[in-house]
């Protein structure tokens, strides 16, 4: 009776099996004659998608030559490099100003450094774009539109340029020249 009742179990146990492989062959075969059916419109979407990709390249090429920064050469770490700049500043408390011209040694226009790096973000995007080096970014993102220095002011502390600042404070290098 024995032997019986573990053939009935080996027959119970194929069955099932089988039935399972089935059910996996079923569910492929339908998967595939889905994947069938949509194949021509995945691919009409996808040359599309790269379609849109290839204008879209050509159109920042473009604006980057109307921008004259076409052949520029730089450093590709410039966006790292800008962005730990303008956190290093947001992150300092201090107030950031200018130095007025000639009366006056109280800094002029103060604004919460958080404040100013929202703005100096904008420019430093597009400084991305006109910069070569970081020496460069760094100068252009110290200096006002018409060249004035910004300055930094941490609580009662004396005003400091904003370019020293940031050298001490990131502990920068000045980089080599390639002339």
């Amino acid at each position: 009776m024995f032997r019986w009742s573990c053939l009935g179990l080996a027959a119970l146990v194929s069955g099932a099996m089988l039935w399972m492989v089935n059910d996996v062959r079923l569910e492929m075969k339908q998967a595939t004659q889905t994947a069938n059916e949509n194949l021509p419109l995945i691919l009409e979407r996808t040359k599309r998608s790269s379609e849109t990709l290839m204008v879209l390249s050509d159109d920042i090429r473009q604006l980057r030559n109307l921008s004259g920064a076409a052949d520029v050469a730089r450093d590709q770490q410039m966006t790292a490099f800008a962005d730990q700049v303008l956190d290093a500043i947001r992150d300092s408390g201090g107030q950031i100003g200018l130095m007025p011209k000639l009366i006056g040694s109280k800094l002029k226009d103060l604004q919460p450094a958080e404040e100013w790096v929202a703005g100096a973000r904008k420019e430093a995007l597009w400084l991305l774009v006109r910069t070569k080096t970081k020496d460069e970014m760094l100068e252009k993102l110290c200096k006002n539109i018409y060249g004035s220095d910004w300055y930094i002011q941490m609580k009662d502390a004396e005003p400091e340029k904003l370019s020293d600042w940031i050298n001490q404070t990131l502990q920068l290098e000045p980089e080599a020249s390639e002339d």
